[in-house]
């Protein structure tokens, strides 16, 4: 993990944050200071130690690995290996901003992919922190949904059956509408209704049937006591 002195050289630095857009998905009115920053990044083990953040962050691995650790399936890391020389950092966050960070609604410029891989501090730090926001809305809608989940459960139909999943499970069926839920349940409803019935007029039947027994032996029996 970094260290405080690692931390301190970060703070140090010229970090007022001014970034023009130019079509960018920065978040210039974030309201999340350098501390915060520091915080989340250093919660995170990275393949390789930290040192100098601007340094770090600037050939696009660890955004990656950030990235990663909260949409797993969304990117593949072999894609970004580490780089020294502008040409790959460029590399690196030309193919990052392509395939991850448009799809995570964070998509770069290309005058923001150039300043980010010449380790600009200003550039580095506004997208961390816009990456951060980016994170906590989607971990909040995490939570939403598991919420959701919780109180409206996810039902799919398996072999004539309807069975209740959750989003994590895999699954490739559709999922079941909540109308249709409640028309399927409200039928399970009848249906075992109806299966009571049919179990209680079931054992009236018994009854009489075993009441029949009797009273046709009690009339055997008065024939049979009549004829002698």
């Amino acid at each position: 993990m970094t260290t405080r002195s690692d931390n301190s050289n970060c703070e140090n630095q010229s970090c007022s944050f001014p970034l023009s857009s130019h079509g960018d998905s920065l978040n210039n009115d974030n309201p999340m200071n350098l501390s915060n920053v520091i915080h989340w990044i250093n919660s995170f083990e990275f393949t390789r130690p930290k040192k100098t953040i601007v340094r770090d962050f600037s050939d696009a691995t660890m955004v990656a690995e950030i990235i990663k650790f909260y949409w797993p399936k969304l990117i593949d890391l072999h894609n970004y290996v580490p780089a020294s020389s502008l040409t790959n950092k460029i590399s690196n966050w030309d193919t990052l901003n392509r395939k991850v960070l448009k799809k995570v609604k964070l998509p770069i410029s290309k005058e923001t992919i150039e300043k980010l891989s010449t380790a600009d501090p200003n550039t580095i730090f506004q997208f961390l922190k816009s990456l951060k926001l980016v994170v906590d809305e989607f971990e909040h809608e995490k939570q939403l949904r598991l919420e959701k989940n919780q109180n409206c459960p996810l039902y799919i139909i398996v072999n004539d059956e309807m069975i209740q999943v959750t989003e994590n499970d895999c699954c490739t069926k559709e999922y079941l509408s909540k109308e249709v839920v409640g028309l399927i349940n409200k039928l399970k409803h009848k249906i075992n209704e109806m299966e009571h019935k049919i179990d209680h007029m079931s054992s009236l039947i018994c009854v009489k049937d075993r009441r029949i027994k009797d009273l046709q032996s009690q009339l055997n029996q008065l024939k049979k006591d009549n004829s002698s």
